[in-house]
């Protein structure tokens, strides 16, 4: 049973088989959350829903380009498509470094941050860099694919409050967590609504 994702009337939504699983409004913030029992699930609801002109999809693992650094990956980023001119560039450089700021990243290491490859990155740092991107380059809805994926408590919580950064930046744009249901699983605070849905039947 195939998922299929679309924005209609300022509405995200997704369905499987023809059935509405969620519904999600636009331009009112708050989180959202799906949850699946598989990967297989999981990864073809992600797939609908990375389709749809104006979702970006957060990966666990950042979303970054391994082999290029830091700063070429945001760079690539924000300048792709585009003209850019010094202010602008001065602007962005601010907003970069505010964003990383209450993202926890200290002044220390921002000074060698730029220069680091991702695929020597610790992945929470990595996927850190991945949020103050999309912190960067907001899309009408950001979905985080298993955010929580192989954390510890500690480490989950802190993915919270780095979501939590991206909602002060833009209270009006909703965040779709899409999770694996696995033992532990944190609970999101404010949650307006949660889907749980069926694994993905293997073929006999």
């Amino acid at each position: 049973m195939a998922f299929s994702a679309a924005m209609q009337q300022r509405q995200l939504v997704l369905s499987r088989a023809g059935q509405v699983l969620l519904s999600l409004p636009l331009d009112q913030g708050g989180s959202y959350r799906v949850v699946a029992p598989d990967l297989a699930a999981i990864e073809a609801a992600v797939a609908a829903l990375e389709r749809v002109p104006g979702v970006s999809v957060l990966p666990a693992s950042g979303g970054l380009l391994g082999a290029m650094t830091v700063s070429a990956n945001l760079s690539l980023a924000l300048c792709h498509g585009q003209e850019v001119d010094a202010a602008t560039l001065r602007e962005w450089e601010s907003r970069l470094e505010l964003a990383l700021d209450l993202c926890g990243v200290s002044a220390q290491r921002l000074r060698t941050l730029g220069r680091e490859l991702p695929m020597h990155m610790d992945p929470m740092e990595r996927w850190r860099v991945g949020l103050v991107l999309r912190v960067m380059r907001p899309a009408e809805l950001l979905v985080l694919d298993r955010a929580f994926a192989g954390l510890s408590r500690r480490q989950a919580g802190s993915v919270l409050t780095l979501v939590s950064v991206y909602q002060e930046f833009h209270p009006f744009r909703p965040v779709l967590f899409v999770d694996l249901d696995t033992h532990g699983l944190p609970a999101i605070d404010g949650c307006r609504e949660t889907v749980e849905i069926e694994g993905v039947a293997c073929p006999s």
